[in-house]
């Protein structure tokens, strides 16, 4: 009897009017596929990476062909009585078990596919990379032809069949254990996760299965130590909800298998991280982006809804605010069939509610809070310099208000080979520069598990929230004996946020510069302030006499490729002393005066 025997009932019938929005923007999506013909990738275009470092040209085709399996594969599961969208996935298919290798050029192991003619005469074999998107790969076919059995084409059922097995899951029986399986971040779920999913389809030697189910869930243990006790993930939200989500899908998918429910879902630490969502958001989709993460996130509504039914306590956003466009920039297949599964119609949902939020491990704090009606956020960090996807940001924050973000994080950059590299901290929106903290004696923060911040206090009360972070160890600056930051936010009204920093040097310092990162808009500088003029709320920023500020207008390259501007205040402190407090004032109003 085949493995996926096991698995009969897995998914109910699909209930297409709950949806109804969702599949209109898959329709509107496979009617421009069905128009336009899918792009090949050149041999050129395929060896860019390795030449010029540049990525997104070839990612840019690669992802194509994936939105337009998961698509087509959508459309013909939720609607099996049209043969339309049948045909296509077929070809799509098709086109996927022809690709050199289902790994990315930037991930690709040069002792596998990336090996030279002599290398291959002395082992008479081709091995293949097992990155994110191989194994992604054979998730998603594996399931496809799962769901669709009786109406594929049964050659190319078995063709697609010895693809899955010998580029991932007969490579991950014979070899390893590959790097990932020992990851304390997304990569560990991911990778580990869709070989088990795959696996758990395909596999029908009980032992064979049995090994690969032991390594997962193993390398699930190293996915999970990557998380403190209060479940934060430094990676940003857009990791979480990839990462999280890859953990999810599997031991969903095993437990509908074998019928038993794993103990991670009694997991105190998994209960936590399914609470990470409700916490990270601003306000409706404006996320707080620490480190490599995006400033606007949509929640995976489906997702969170069965998240809820696991833990009750899972708040559920929004229909507004929730992805409708389920197939996602990279065209991944598990998501969002799992979209489509797990939403619940009938669940309306509300608005972030008001909350603080201490994640005390990773050193991240978060306040939101309601006033008239407008949500106002403020979000600072500590932790070290050499966390996943690391900037080098300790003690920077952001602060949002009236529906913008006023100081704001730059986020992820565009990526390619050098930012990847000991190159990274050139780029600004990794750089100690292109964050909210100080330069000091013309230094910023390094890269380093070293470079570090000691939280001192972090209290909530009904009129204010302190947060203050021990900062002396952050640079390496011989001659800092101590700097402590601390912030006080007083929301009793229209919320004030103080800054207060305090310097203690062995010797008098060259300079000091308060550095802040602020959104690109209109501004007016006054006398000892500066008022950024948003369009429904202004921020003035005060500070003392003794204090000279510069705004210079910047620009960088973002994840997305694009140009992005954004503004760089730089107040430089004129009474230098070996101690000495500065001290910033954000206070939000209704004008722009």
């Amino acid at each position: 009897m085949r493995q996926t025997d096991h698995v009969n009932n897995l998914w109910e019938a699909m209930k297409k009017d709950q949806q109804k929005e969702m599949i209109d923007h898959l329709k509107k999506q496979a009617a421009y596929f069905l128009s336009h013909s899918s792009s090949q990738t050149s041999f050129q275009t395929f060896r860019q990476f390795q030449t010029t470092g540049e990525r997104s040209t070839f990612e840019q085709l690669y992802f194509e062909r994936r939105k337009r399996l998961t698509t087509f594969g959508l459309l013909s599961y939720i609607d099996p009585d049209n043969a339309l969208f049948l045909t296509p996935l077929e070809n799509e298919i098709w086109q996927v078990c022809q690709e050199f290798t289902w790994c990315l050029p930037a991930h690709l192991d040069q002792q596998m596919e990336g090996q030279s003619y002599e290398a291959y005469q002395q082992s008479n074999t081709l091995k293949y990379t097992i990155d994110l998107f191989a194994a992604e790969t054979a998730f998603s076919l594996a399931e496809i032809i799962y769901l669709l059995e009786e109406r594929l084409d049964s050659f190319l059922i078995d063709q697609t069949k010895i693809e899955i097995d010998r580029r991932v899951l007969r490579n991950f029986i014979n070899n390893g254990p590959f790097h990932w399986e020992r990851a304390d971040h997304n990569w560990a779920s991911v990778c580990a996760g869709s070989v088990g999913a795959a696996a758990i389809y395909m596999l029908e030697d009980q032992n064979q299965l049995d090994m690969v189910l032991e390594r997962v869930v193993c390398s699930m243990e190293h996915y999970l130590n990557g998380f403190a006790a209060d479940g934060a993930c430094t990676e940003g939200y857009s990791y979480w909800q990839y990462g999280f989500g890859y953990f999810i899908y599997f031991f969903d998918l095993l437990e509908r298998a074998t019928g038993d429910i794993h103990e991670f879902f009694d997991s105190d630490k998994v209960r936590k991280i399914a609470q990470f969502q409700q916490h990270i958001f601003l306000a409706g989709n404006h996320v707080i982006n620490f480190s490599d993460a995006a400033p606007f996130a949509k929640p995976m509504l489906g997702f969170t809804h069965y998240l809820h039914k696991k833990f009750p306590e899972i708040h559920i956003p929004m229909k507004e605010a929730g992805q409708r466009e389920i197939v996602d920039h990279c065209g991944r297949w598990a998501p969002a069939f799992r979209e489509l599964q797990w939403y619940e119609s009938e669940w309306q949902g509300t608005g972030w509610p008001d909350t603080s939020a201490l994640f005390e491990q990773s050193s991240v704090f978060t306040s939101r809070i309601t006033h008239n009606g407008h949500t106002y956020a403020f979000a600072a960090k500590g932790g070290h310099n050499n966390e996943p996807h690391n900037h080098n940001d300790i003690g920077h924050f952001v602060l949002f208000g009236g529906g913008e973000v006023f100081l704001k994080d730059l986020g992820a950059g565009q990526y390619n080979k050098a930012y990847f590299s000991d190159k990274r901290y050139n780029f600004i929106c990794n750089s100690g520069k292109g964050h909210s903290i100080p330069i000091i004696n013309g230094q910023t923060q390094l890269h380093g598990e070293r470079y570090q911040a000691i939280i001192q206090q972090a209290e909530g009360f009904s009129d204010k929230e302190i947060f203050q972070l021990n900062m002396t160890k952050a640079y390496s600056d011989s001659t800092l004996i101590h700097f402590d930051r601390l912030f006080v936010l007083e929301k009793s009204q229209l919320p004030v946020l103080t800054l207060t920093d305090r310097f203690h040097f062995t010797t008098k310092p060259s300079s000091v510069i308060e550095n802040f990162i602020l959104q690109d808009m209109a501004y007016d500088i006054g006398n000892n302030h500066i008022v950024l003029k948003g369009e429904e709320q202004s921020l003035k920023i005060s500070f003392g006499s003794s204090i000279k500020p510069r705004i210079t207008r910047k620009t960088f390259i973002n994840h997305q490729g694009e140009e992005e501007a954004f503004l760089q205040l730089q107040i430089t402190l004129q009474k230098i002393n070996i101690e000495m407090e500065t001290t910033i004032v954000f206070e939000f109003c209704s004008c722009h005066s």
